[in-house]
C-alpha cells in the first residue's frame, strides 16, 4: 500500500466545512475527502507550535517534555520515513513550510520550497495596515508585500508550488514497482493571508478598513470588531485557496490509477487564535518579534482535522475518540504492514477505524515543551471527554472547563471545583509519568496552584 500524507499548516478544522462549524467557508475538496473516508472529531495536537508538533509525528512519541524547539533526536527515535524505506517504501517530503530543514532522515527525496520568509529587493509597499496591529519589523512586512507583488498568477503561490511538485513527483512513480509514501508539508493558511483577491472577494468583497494579514500576537484589544471578522475572512479565503491545491493533489491518485491502493490521510498541526478568547496569534510576541509569553492550548489552537481515506477506510463514517499526533506514525505502519519501533508511544487508529476499539486514552493532553524550565513552567491542557484542565504553570492561572455545559471554553469554574482539578492534575501527573517524561519535570509541576506566578521573567522561549 502507498501512503499519502498531507498536512497543511495552522488549518483550522472550524473552516473545514465537512466539520459542520462555518457552512460559509468553501472546502469542496477537503470536504469529498470527508465523504470517501474516516473523519476525526477529536484530534488534539501533543506538543506545540509548528516545529515541535512534527517532531512527534516523525517519531510516533510525546515530545514535548524532552525536546527543545529545533533539538535533534535523543531517545533513540527511529523517524517514520525510515521505517517506511527499510521496509521498501520510495520515500519523499516536499513543501514549502521552513521548519522541515532537519527532518531529512528516512527521505529519499527530501525537497524544501523557499519563499515563505518573503521577497529580498529594494521596492515598498503601501502597509495593509496600522504597523501596530502587524507583526514586526516591518521589513519583514515588506518582503511578504513583496512576495505578493512579484507573483505572477495563483500558480506562484506556495501552496500550488508545493502541490504542482509533489504532482510531479507522483507522477515519476507511475509503473515503478515498490510503493512510496509521500509526505507533502504546505504552511498555508498559515499567516500571511495573502490569497488571490478573487478568493477573499468570495467572503469580503466590500472591506474597506485596515487589513490585519499577519497580526500583531497579543491580546485582541488592539483589533476592532470589524477588523477581526476580516481577519477570519482573510484566512478563510486562504483556506479554500489550500482546499483547491489540495484538490489538484488528490486528482493525481485518480489520473495515475491509484486512488484504490493509497492511503491518504489529511490533517494540521494545529490552529490559530482570531480573536476567540480575547487573543490573536498563537502566543505572545513582543514588539521585536521574540516570543514573551505562552496562552493555554483552548479548543480553537489545540484541535484541527484529521481524515484518513483508502482502501479498507469506511465512507462517510465519523470517530470521537481522542487522537494525537504520535499516533499518525503506528496507524500508517500498521496500514502498510511495516514494524513498529520500541520507542514509538502513540497507538495506531486502524482498530477504531474498524470498530474493533472504541479509543485510544482517555484524555489529550496538549502542551508547549519542558525546557524552559529553568525560568518559566509552561502551560499544559489536559482534556477528558467532559472537562478541561488547564495547567497554567508560572505564565497562566490554571483553569477548569465543564465541556458538557460550556463546549465554547468560556466559563472558568475552578474555583467551585477545586478537587475536580487536583484530580485531574494528578491524572496529568500520571501522565507524564506513562510517557516517561524526565522526573525531574514532574517533580516541577507537581505543586498544584491555581495562580499565576508573580515574578515570570522576561524570557524568549524557544
Amino acid at each position: 500500500m502507498n501512503v499519502l500524507l498531507i498536512l497543511s499548516d495552522t488549518l483550522r478544522k472550524h473552516y473545514c466545512r465537512c466539520y459542520g462549524y462555518n457552512d460559509w467557508v468553501q472546502t469542496p475538496y477537503i470536504d469529498a475527502l470527508a465523504e470517501r473516508g474516516t473523519l476525526f472529531t477529536n484530534y488534539y495536537c501533543g506538543n506545540f507550535p509548528t516545529r515541535p508538533m512534527r517532531k512527534d509525528l516523525h517519531s510516533g512519541r510525546f515530545t514535548f517534555p524532552y525536546t527543545a524547539w529545533g533539538g535533534n533526536w535523543d531517545q533513540g527515535e527511529v523517524p517514520l520515513a525510515a521505517v517506511l524505506r527499510a521496509q521498501g517504501c520510495n520515500t519523499a517530503l516536499i513543501g514549502d513550510t521552513p521548519s522541515n530543514g532537519g527532518f531529512e532522515e528516512g527521505f529519499d527525496h527530501f525537497e524544501v520550497i523557499p519563499g515563505q520568509n518573503g521577497l529580498d529587493g529594494e521596492d515598498t509597499y503601501p502597509l495593509p495596515a496600522d504597523p501596530r496591529k502587524l507583526r514586526i519589523p516591518v521589513s519583514r512586512v515588506q518582503r511578504l508585500l513583496r512576495k505578493v507583488a512579484h507573483r505572477q498568477g495563483e500558480e506562484d503561490t506556495l501552496v500550488a508550488r508545493s502541490m504542482r511538485r509533489a504532482r510531479v513527483w507522483l507522477e515519476q512513480q507511475y509503473k515503478r514497482s515498490e510503493p512510496f509514501f509521500l509526505f507533502v508539508d504546505t504552511f498555508d493558511p498559515h499567516e500571511p493571508w495573502d490569497p488571490p483577491q478573487y478568493y477573499l472577494d468570495r467572503y469580503d468583497p466590500d472591506y474597506m478598513g485596515d487589513e490585519l494579514l499577519e497580526p500583531a500576537y497579543e491580546p485582541a484589544d488592539y483589533a476592532t470588531p470589524a477588523e477581526i471578522e476580516h481577519m477570519r475572512k482573510m484566512y478563510a479565503a486562504e483556506v479554500s485557496l489550500v482546499d483547491r491545491w489540495i484538490g489538484y493533489l488528490l486528482s493525481a491518485l485518480d489520473d495515475l490509477g491509484r486512488r484504490d491502493d493509497t492511503l491518504v490521510l489529511l490533517t494540521t498541526d494545529h490552529g490559530f487564535y482570531h480573536g476567540e478568547h480575547n487573543l490573536i496569534g498563537k502566543l505572545r510576541l513582543d514588539r521585536e518579534n521574540k516570543i514573551c509569553g505562552r496562552w493555554p492550548l483552548y479548543d480553537t489552537i489545540a484541535s484541527g482535522p484529521l481524515v484518513i481515506a483508502g482502501p479498507g477506510i469506511p465512507a462517510g463514517e465519523r470517530r470521537d475518540c481522542f487522537v494525537q499526533p504520535a499516533d499518525l506514525m503506528p496507524s500508517m505502519l500498521e496500514y502498510v504492514g511495516a514494524p513498529l519501533p520500541a520507542t514509538v508511544q502513540g497507538k495506531s487508529v486502524k482498530p477504531i477505524i474498524e470498530g474493533q476499539e472504541e479509543k485510544l486514552r482517555e484524555a489529550a493532553v496538549s502542551s508547549c515543551n519542558f525546557l524552559q524550565d529553568d525560568e518559566v513552567r509552561s502551560p499544559s491542557s489536559f482534556r477528558t471527554r467532559d472537562h478541561l484542565y488547564v495547567y497554567g504553570g508560572d505564565e497562566w492561572q490554571s483553569e477548569l472547563y465543564d465541556l458538557r455545559a460550556d463546549p465554547e471554553e468560556t466559563r472558568n469554574v475552578l474555583g467551585d471545583n477545586v478537587d475536580l482539578a487536583r484530580d485531574l492534575h494528578r491524572q496529568y501527573l500520571e501522565f507524564l509519568g506513562e510517557i516517561q517524561c524526565p522526573p525531574e519535570r514532574i517533580e516541577g509541576r507537581r505543586e498544584f496552584r491555581p495562580q499565576r506566578r508573580a515574578d515570570v521573567p522576561y524570557v524568549k522561549v524557544l
